[in-house]
């Protein structure tokens, strides 16, 4: 649970970055009791004292798609995000996760998710929302938590994992599902176009849903149908609904994939400004690389990923289902080719499975090892570690990155799936955007990119005391030499922590020091009623407040 602890903290001669975007400004930083009491030009005095000589002082950082929903039970200490100056993560994300679930599909839900949300080592205890966010609390985490309603996960309490249109009695449900899922905590629903069930849903369906959250002031964000060769197209048919829906409408890891489709993240940003352009709001979240990372499984057309893991895996044992698959793959079809927006073999590089085996290859290289097709060779690791593999996919360019880390109403997230060699995302995206686009490239400045890494994350959620270095709000704080913050984590070796960030604190305690975590578990599981003070998401844009 958090503790303010007693002893008071002051910052001096620190260059305020105050989350807001306006220009950086030497002051001195008063914390006490979990909170900031102080932001002036004169020292105030305090139990310890911190001269940071001039180093930036920041608001805690917000991963806006994390995939520790699990993993902070077995990690709670939460090390490789607190380096990299992440205070708050953002879990249920992409319409499948853990919670809430019915509990006769509990075992169903925990190996569906195994690849991407982890594993506990016990059978799941909740079933709610709310229960869930109990569990976690008892965890006792590092770093703040809030969590999204996921669709799939829903869904699945009125259909299953049926693929079907739901009738009008399991609608209105599913509705009142959606409806209890907020009530017990989630600031939102996530929703996961590629994802079963979640993929199963059909617009009415998700227009119904965005009108329950938009009675709230909510929004949805969501992985869109696709973010390759119809990327344009899926992200115009996301903002059409949610704006049918009368909903913020905030767009999962933004990205362009495939080489024919790269630049279009131009045509991304025009509709953008034409549904802000109409009255409707906008967000999204980004991670600063060309590699995406999911479950292999993700590869598979959707029809071979029907039903439930036991269908799946009877299918992919069938010499004539794998001569589909391959077929498919080989050519063009309305649904999310992420092999063939890789282009070759060599660009889908295998970062986690069940046994260990197999981590850190290609799937070109494994299948010259076995001596096979590349599409045999995924369709037998598959078998062989019962679904449970990750991968990285190389389909992304910098031009299309660097267009949309620019952008001022994106913000940004680690999308961190861990296990095995990781995508280094998990571990060094946020030192990633300082070291590379800030500091070296110029992409983007140190105002903005603490805007949409903390301000602007805040205000989507309706966090209205934090976010923010302002008198009063919690002390979730990062401090940070821009000169010395160092990316350290690669594909090679994707678990080097992040160097350059060298002091941070949650609810006012120390959990970094000289770039060290501290151990200490002073995170807060944030709740969407409480942090709204009611029923409803408060509007919070106070970027020109006082």
């Amino acid at each position: 649970m958090p503790s303010t602890g007693t002893a008071s903290l002051e910052f001096r001669d620190a260059r305020v970055l105050d989350g807001t975007g306006g220009a950086a400004f030497a002051a001195h930083v008063l914390i006490d009791d979990g909170r900031i009491r102080r932001v002036g030009d004169e020292p105030a005095g305090a139990d310890r004292v911190i001269d940071l000589d001039g180093s930036y002082l920041a608001p805690g950082f917000v991963d806006m798609h994390a995939h520790s929903d699990l993993r902070l039970f077995d990690r709670p200490d939460a090390a490789e995000k607190l380096t990299q100056g992440i205070t708050t993560e953002v879990l249920g994300q992409d319409g499948v996760s853990v919670a809430p679930v019915p509990e006769e599909l509990t075992s169903e839900w925990a190996k569906r998710i195994e690849s991407l949300d982890g594993s506990l080592d016990r059978r799941w205890p909740w079933t709610t929302v709310g229960e869930y966010l109990d569990e976690l609390d008892a965890a006792d985490p590092a770093v703040n938590a809030a969590h999204y309603a996921p669709h799939g996960n829903l869904r699945s309490h009125v259909a299953g994992f049926e693929d079907r249109e739901l009738t009008p009695t399991e609608l209105a449900e599913l509705r009142e599902r959606l409806d209890r899922a907020i009530d017990g905590g989630a600031f939102g629903m996530s929703k996961g176009m590629i994802y079963p069930p979640s993929s199963y849903g059909r617009d009415p369906e998700l227009e119904a849903l965005a009108e329950v959250l938009a009675e709230r002031d909510s929004f949805v964000v969501s992985h869109v149908w696709n973010e390759t060769d119809r990327v344009v197209e899926s992200v115009e048919r996301y903002l059409d609904l949610c704006h049918r829906g009368g909903c913020h409408a905030h767009v999962s890891h933004l990205k362009v994939g495939g080489r024919r489709n790269w630049g279009q993240s131009e045509d991304v940003i025009a509709l953008f400004d034409d549904a802000e352009a109409r009255g409707q709001r906008v967000s999204f979240d980004q991670y600063p690389y060309t590699a995406g990372s999911t479950m292999l499984a993700a590869l598979l057309p959707p029809w071979a990923r029907q039903g439930d893991s036991v269908d799946v895996l009877e299918r992919l044992r069938s010499e004539e289902t794998r001569e589909r698959v391959a077929e498919d793959i080989a050519s063009d079809g309305d649904w999310e080719n992420l092999a063939r927006a890789a282009g070759t073999w060599d660009n889908i590089l295998v970062t986690r499975t069940a046994s260990g085996d197999y981590q850190g290859e290609t799937i070109a290289g494994i299948a010259d090892r076995r001596d096979a097709e590349p599409v045999d060779a995924m369709c037998e690791l598959l078998v062989a570690e019962d679904l449970d593999v990750t991968m990285a996919d190389f389909v992304m360019d910098e031009g299309d990155i660097r267009r949309y880390l620019a952008d001022a109403r994106g913000t940004f997230c680690t999308d961190g799936i861990f296990g095995g060699k990781p995508h280094p995302r998990a571990i060094g995206a946020f030192g990633r955007i300082l070291e590379r686009y800030v500091r070296e490239r110029d992409v983007l400045s140190p105002e903005l990119m603490v805007r949409k890494a903390a301000g602007h994350p805040a205000d989507i959620l309706g966090l209205r005391d934090r976010g923010y270095v302002r008198e009063g709000y919690v002390a979730d704080l990062v401090a940070f030499d821009l000169d010395a913050v160092t990316e350290n984590a690669t594909y090679e070796d994707p678990l080097r922590l992040t160097d350059g960030f060298e002091y941070v604190l949650v609810g006012g305690r120390v959990a970094v020091e000289d770039g060290e975590a501290t151990g200490a578990r002073n995170g807060a599981v944030l709740r969407s009623a409480a942090e709204w003070d009611g029923d409803t998401r408060p509007s919070l844009d106070r970027s020109a407040d006082g």
